[in-house]
């Protein structure tokens, strides 16, 4: 699991890097094998900006919404654009593919008498989680198979360099295209989900060697992100200074595996870890940065000064309205967000204020903008675009030029795209301020209107009171979801009578327009103080297109009015989270923790919701089962993590559940519990106060050694 070096040799790498947790000093390898390597790639990309640290980014690597299997196929056309006669090129291989189940790292994948290579490419990067672009990549950098006229069979056989290590042959039991690409992509989320068992790790400085030969040296390299750390654990070196001077070329003591990554990634699709040309106009370049609005003075200067590196673009303007801006062409779908950073400063102490600005177009044009005052000292503005309204083509990062007269000092910019946020809550006008806009009554007319009483709203100014002639009668509100197999939503509203008399309902979710309709009903009973109602639909594989969040009113007018205010539905983040698709999704942290599920049947205890709970029993107290979702959580959002918890025997077991913010600065929170022989739900809230966050993970910790602890209906939303 090398690389290519045109001209030179391809090492033949181990599987993985060693199973040591903790243990993060590289040991000595041999290479025995080698081949010739396959046609270069004409570079375009300068190897000094390769990061060690940092070569690609999570929200990349992880980001499956890149290419469809269309697109995988038309850049293949586009790589090899006639084979070379008696020869099967990638872009027009096909084979048959077998049905993998689905289990804790990849969802099930279903097989086909022949499948196309980008066929294979695309379903395995959406069953795996894995970025189509990272597995053409890899393809490329293993075997030379994207660029490659005249492939042979033993290319196709070791596609993905996967079980190939480097004291040995490589194991048969890996062989074949699909199955190379499968367990590739496989080990990748084996690596995400279990970062303490092998040997490189990310938020940790690492050592690693130059090359399989120990005489040659190695680095300490602090690995940023999750992603790096599954390049090097699958690909264990990084490149010296003659490897990255070389481009795609040799050198002495030179592995080429994580440098071709990031060159060939670079040429195809934009720097894995920023989309931005010059983000830190090294090289006294501002190459892809474009002066619009007007003209302006601006110069890089090379200095000390430089918030990274040596270099930095100066600015400044007589005129208003001007910004030096770039744009990035790249495909995005509906659901992603683009997530831009600017280091800005004045260049003396007078306050400078601009402002830091997305601009995504090729669709409905969406933005989102940052302003900025600064002075003479080096500050991060960062502004995030979720794309909630289209996809685009395009996005350009604009950092605009408020202050005339003086001059902005610009460094260290990057610009990366993953999955937007979860929105907090998707219901239109949740607090009906100053209307019913959004909502529609259901089952015949009843009177209704919105008050404006800050006193007596549940929250903001706003509240709404209706009452019906006719019990049954309802309000209701109706959301268009794309929905994934075992995602959850939650209905939360809050309602009171409008005096000291009961007022008796029902809330109702409606999951509409998928195989079957689903429905969870909470009957409420509410008097003179507002009451949160919260009801729970888990539709599982009925994937509804729409939801419907319904309150009933049961109490007629002559008998009682009902208040409303502050109502949400937000999406639970976790799949598979009442484990009734067993284990899929989650993953134990040791081998001490055994995580299996059961029915009713075999657990001696009905589950709390579905068909199944998950059994927890360790041999050693601490460990834990949890889930990992990509994610872009943003500071002041709120998320609510719950589970329920209980013995599986009846006596008493500790446990702890943690919630997580992960990538940029972590944070956690955490709740204990102890329960016995019956269901109870642990449940607390996780503010985020720090950004840069790329997943959240739902975490059970397991503190009873040899008792069973039993989980189920678990949310993080």
């Amino acid at each position: 699991m090398s690389g290519v070096a045109p001209g030179g040799r391809r090492i033949l790498r181990r599987l993985t890097a060693l199973v040591l947790p903790f243990a993060l000093a590289a040991t000595a390898v041999t290479a025995t094998v080698a081949i010739v390597s396959q046609e270069p790639a004409a570079a375009t990309t300068s190897a000094s900006d390769f990061q060690p640290g940092n070569i690609i980014s999570d929200s990349t690597f992880y980001n499956t919404a890149t290419m469809t299997a269309a697109q995988v196929q038309a850049f293949l056309n586009q790589k090899v654009p006639t084979c070379t006669s008696g020869y099967t090129c990638l872009r027009n291989y096909a084979q048959k593919t077998a049905t993998r189940a689905a289990d804790s790292y990849c969802s099930a994948y279903t097989g086909a008498a022949s499948e196309t290579a980008a066929t294979i490419i695309a379903k395995v990067g959406a069953a795996c989680g894995i970025n189509p672009e990272v597995i053409l990549v890899t393809l490329q950098k293993e075997e030379g198979l994207v660029l490659s006229s005249r492939p042979t069979t033993g290319l196709y056989t070791t596609a993905m360099g996967y079980g190939c290590p480097d004291t040995a042959a490589c194991d048969s039991t890996y062989y074949g295209f699909f199955n190379q690409v499968y367990s590739a992509a496989h080990q990748f989320q084996v690596y995400a989900k279990n970062p303490t068992y092998f040997r490189y790790r990310a938020g940790y400085t690492n050592v690693i060697q130059y090359s399989p030969s120990s005489a040659c040296g190695s680095a300490s390299v602090y690995v940023q992100n999750q992603a790096t750390a599954s390049l090097y654990n699958y690909t264990p070196y990084t490149p010296n200074k003659a490897a990255l001077a070389a481009g795609y070329g040799s050198a002495p003591c030179g592995a080429y595996g994580n440098r071709n990554f990031f060159l060939y990634f670079s040429d195809w699709f934009g720097n894995p870890a920023n989309y931005l040309k010059s983000p830190s106009f090294e090289g006294r370049t501002a190459s892809g940065w474009v002066w619009s609005g007007g003209t302006m003075n601006r110069a890089i200067a090379t200095t000390s000064q430089a918030q990274d590196g040596s270099s930095f673009l100066a600015v400044n303007t007589a005129g208003s309205g001007r910004a030096v801006s770039q744009t990035v062409s790249r495909a995005s779908v509906l659901g992603e967000q683009a997530n831009a950073t600017v280091w800005v400063r004045s260049s003396d102490a007078r306050p400078y204020t601009g402002a830091v600005s997305l601009t995504a177009t090729g669709g409905s044009t969406e933005t989102a903008s940052t302003p900025f005052t600064v002075t003479n000292t080096w500050t991060q503005v960062a502004v995030a675009l979720p794309f909630r309204v289209s996809g685009h083509s395009a996005v350009r990062l604009d950092v605009g030029l408020g202050t005339t007269g003086a001059t902005l000092w610009i460094d260290d910019a990057s610009l990366t795209f993953g999955a937007a946020p979860v929105l907090a809550n998707t219901l239109a006008n949740p607090g009906f301020e100053g209307s019913f806009s959004g909502w529609v009554p259901g089952n015949g007319a009843m009177n209704r209107q919105v008050y404006k009483s800050p006193s007596q709203a549940q929250s903001g100014s706003w509240f709404a009171a209706t009452n019906t002639p006719v019990a049954g009668r309802s309000f209701a509100q109706i959301v268009p979801v794309t929905q994934d197999a075992s995602t959850g939503y939650d209905f939360t509203v809050w309602l009171r009578s409008a005096d000291t008399r009961a007022f008796n309902g029902r809330v109702a979710l409606w999951g509409l327009g998928g195989s079957a309709r689903t429905v969870t009903v909470q009957p409420f009973t509410v008097a003179k103080a507002w009451t949160k109602i919260t009801v729970s639909l888990d539709p599982g594989a009925t994937a509804p297109t729409s939801l419907k969040a319904e309150v009933y009113l049961d109490t007629v007018a002559s008998k009682g009015t009902l208040w409303l205010d502050t109502a949400s539905l937000q999406r639970n983040v976790l799949s598979n989270a009442s484990f009734d698709a067993g284990t899929a999704g989650w993953s134990a942290n040791s081998s001490a923790q055994s995580f299996t599920t059961g029915t009713a049947q075999t657990l001696g205890t009905a589950p709390e919701d579905g068909t199944q709970a998950a059994s927890l029993t360790t041999t050693t107290a601490g460990t834990s089962v949890s889930q990992t979702v990509t994610a872009s959580p943003q500071v002041g959002d709120t998320y609510t993590a719950t589970a329920w918890v209980r013995s599986g025997t009846g006596a008493t077991v500790t446990g702890r559940l943690a919630a997580w913010g992960l990538g940029g600065s972590a944070e956690v929170g955490v709740q204990r519990f102890t329960v016995g022989a019956t269901w109870t739900k642990v449940t607390f809230a996780l503010p985020i106060k720090n950004a840069g966050h790329t997943s959240l993970r739902l975490e059970i910790y397991d503190d009873t050694v040899s008792q069973p602890l039993l989980v189920d209906a678990t949310r993080l939303s």
